[in-house]
């Protein structure tokens, strides 16, 4: 049957034909399609330029340091030394605020949001350093809405549970929880290795890798990166939590290739804007207008 539209008259199409022509002019991305994909780094922490404001390592003795490297460990790991040092936690902090406002100006505010977050770290099984311990273990990534800190002036606090972190962070959010297990896909760490050649800090070989955790979409992680301008609130902090005591996990912040990464998908929203429909449905009906029976 032919479709008669109240302005245009009545076309030769059929509906179907002409609700196909208008749904093409609408140009409104769909719900869950990939836009643009975005990537932030820590700044380098090698000789400590720019990396005590984007990353530190907190000790549980109350010190904390930020350079080449950080340690993620429990205070039953083993160091260079066959020793161990304090357990500490590590934070990094990512500016997405000048992209998040590049975002809002190509895809309109509320258009978009994020999925498929990823955190990618650079980690070496040993670190020829006795601040650094080594180990299998777990470890927690926590989103943490407090972004005003920095290594050595106004360190994170150090905590070993979330509601122990609360005080500090004002909230949090569990985005993963993630077992190290001491090993790279073609070599595992070994306490035989003490006093050796191979207890050294390797930003290259066998000993060292890239790894990248999953992070969970909460929505005040989300929130926060949706909501960060460039002029205020530019940045996300995440909070990396040891587990468990034997956990030792040293990880480049300056000293290797790859440094502390926060990436994710920019998707479309379920709802287009109401000036994005109507732009699409004048297109669509110019060009029901060719058509006109």
């Amino acid at each position: 049957m032919t479709c008669k539209n109240p302005i245009l008259g009545y076309s030769k199409h059929s509906c179907a034909t002409v609700a196909a022509i208008i749904t093409s002019s609408l140009a409104i991305p769909a719900f869950g399609q990939v836009l643009t994909s975005e990537s932030f780094t820590i700044s380098s922490g090698a000789a400590k330029s720019g990396g005590g404001l984007t990353s530190d390592m907190i000790f549980s003795d109350g010190t904390s340091w930020s350079g080449g490297a950080v340690g993620l460990q429990g205070s039953a790991g083993v160091n260079n030394l066959g020793t161990s040092t304090a357990a500490a936690n590590v934070t990094f902090k990512y500016g997405v605020g000048s992209t998040v406002d590049a975002l809002n100006t190509a895809y309109g505010a509320g258009n978009w949001t994020i999925e498929n977050a990823e955190l990618t770290l650079q980690y070496t099984l040993y670190a020829g350093n006795s601040r650094f311990n080594a180990g299998a273990g777990t470890f927690n990534i926590l989103w943490v809405a407090n972004d005003n800190w920095t290594q050595g002036s106004s360190d994170p606090a150090f905590a070993t549970s979330a509601s122990a972190l609360a005080a500090w962070a004002g909230s949090d959010a569990l985005l993963a929880s993630e077992y190290y297990n001491w090993s790279t896909p073609s070599y595992t760490g070994t306490l035989a290795d003490l006093h050796t050649a191979n207890w050294n800090t390797d930003a290259t070989g066998s000993r060292q890798a890239t790894i990248s955790y999953s992070l969970g979409l909460d929505s005040s992680f989300i929130n926060d990166i949706t909501s960060a301008t460039g002029a205020s609130d530019p940045n996300v902090s995440l909070y990396l939590m040891a587990s468990t005591n034997t956990l030792g996990m040293c990880i480049f912040t300056g000293g290797g290739s790859v440094l502390p990464t926060l990436s994710f998908d920019v998707v479309a929203v379920p709802e287009p804007s109401v000036p994005m429909l109507t732009a699409g449905a004048l297109a669509g009906m110019l060009t029901l207008r060719r058509f006109k029976a």
